[in-house]
Parts: C-alpha cells; sequence; structure tokens
C-alpha cells in the first residue's frame, strides 16, 4: 500500500542570524519542565498539548520575527508558538501525528531548528515506509495536513547530539487552540 504523498517544504538557512536566536532562547526563555524527555515553552494562543495545557503568553518580538519568516514561507501567518528545548541527544520526541484540530484550514506547521542538526523520521501509518530527514541549524521545515494524515514523525535519540531548540509554529482559529 502506498502512503499518501510526504507533503512537505524545506527551506535550509531559512533565518538570517540563527546564532542570535538560539543564543534568545537558551538565556530569555524561560521553560517548562513538565515533560520528562524535553522542556519545553508556548507563545501567542493558548494550546493544550501532549497533557500540557499552556495558557496565553506574550509572543517576544525575536520569536515573532522567526514566525514572521516563517509565515512568509507558508503563506500565511502563525498565531502559536510551542517550542522544544532538546538539551542534548538523549531527549527525544516519539512517533506521532500532529493535530489539526482548531487549525485554519489549509495552515501548514512550521517548525524551525536551531542548534545541533537532529534527525526528523517520518514513518508511513501502515509502517511500511519510512523517510527521514536532517533539521539544520537556522532551517525550516513545512508539513500539511496531508502529511500529518498519512504519516508520524519523531526525533530519535541520538547520542552524539548537541543542544537542539525547535520552534513549532500553528496557524490557530480565534479559540480554536483550546482543541489542540
Amino acid at each position: 500500500m502506498t502512503p499518501p504523498p510526504l507533503d512537505i517544504r524545506y527551506h535550509a538557512d531559512a533565518l538570517p542570524d540563527p546564532d542570535a536566536d538560539l543564543a534568545f532562547m537558551l538565556a530569555e526563555v524561560t521553560w517548562d519542565e513538565r515533560m520528562r524527555a524535553r522542556r519545553t515553552a508556548s507563545f501567542g494562543l493558548p494550546y493544550n498539548y501532549s497533557g500540557q495545557q499552556y495558557d496565553t503568553a506574550p509572543m517576544p518580538p525575536q520569536i515573532a520575527a522567526i514566525g514572521a519568516r516563517a509565515g512568509a514561507h507558508a503563506g500565511h501567518p502563525f498565531n502559536n508558538c510551542l517550542a522544544n528545548l532538546y538539551d542534548n541527544g538523549d531527549s527525544t520526541m516519539g512517533f506521532h501525528q500532529d493535530s489539526y484540530d482548531g487549525l485554519v484550514s489549509g495552515s501548514t506547521i512550521a517548525i524551525v531548528s536551531l542548534g545541533a542538526t537532529r534527525r526528523l523520521a517520518f514513518r508511513s501509518l501502515d509502517r511500511a515506509h519510512r523517510e527521514e530527514l536532517a533539521l539544520e541549524h537556522g532551517s525550516l521545515l513545512l508539513m500539511t495536513a496531508v502529511t500529518q494524515r498519512g504519516w508520524t514523525h519523531s526525533v530519535p535519540r541520538d547520542r552524539s547530539a548537541g543542544r537542539r531548540v525547535s520552534l513549532t509554529f500553528r496557524h490557530f482559529e480565534p479559540n480554536g487552540a483550546e482543541a489542540g
């Protein structure tokens, strides 16, 4: 059985100064430590994620600027950013599908990568197909609902990897983030 297309767009070097963006994230963000595998922070509209509830939080100008750059590639704005801090290669995210509940129809989910290069693994729902993509420092990945419906994705363990921050941007309908 052939899975639906892996509908992604990858942009290496999407940010003008990823070193400064990473330094800001590490120095200025207060990280939530409720998750075992990594630390998180949410900005913009409220968001419920993996059993965690994040309230509305102001989006710092630096993160808003990154979101605007991602939005220029996506063709639409973003009003939420879930940040993930992977302290080292033991910090992971298991295979999952992102929910499109509450998102604006036709919008994409954007992942901006800062710091160590990490693999993003994709697996078809029937587990017969697998793809991997290296997410490099300063890169942007856009994923559509087609990808989310036919594939799961993960950040596998990589004991040689260093610290990484991912910024995951979403475009929620007003009051739609509550369903995430």
